[in-house]
């Protein structure tokens, strides 16, 4: 199993377990780009969607 897979299975069980730098990598497997960082939150971007989603961090670990 690859670790990709293991992060996702985590997100399915445990989501708020999840570190950013997890967050991230699945976000960018999906085709997001981080467009912008400032402060305790990211933004990131797909081609796909028509909104940005932003993620708020604080010492490595996601709010919900």
């Amino acid at each position: 199993m690859s670790k990709l897979s293991k992060i996702i299975r985590k997100l399915y069980t445990n989501p708020s377990s999840l570190h950013f730098s997890e967050i991230e990598r699945i976000l960018i497997f999906f085709g997001c780009i981080k467009i912008q960082s400032k402060g305790s939150h990211v933004k990131f971007k797909n081609i796909l969607a028509k909104y940005d989603l932003i993620i708020p961090i604080h010492r490595n670990d996601c709010k919900r």
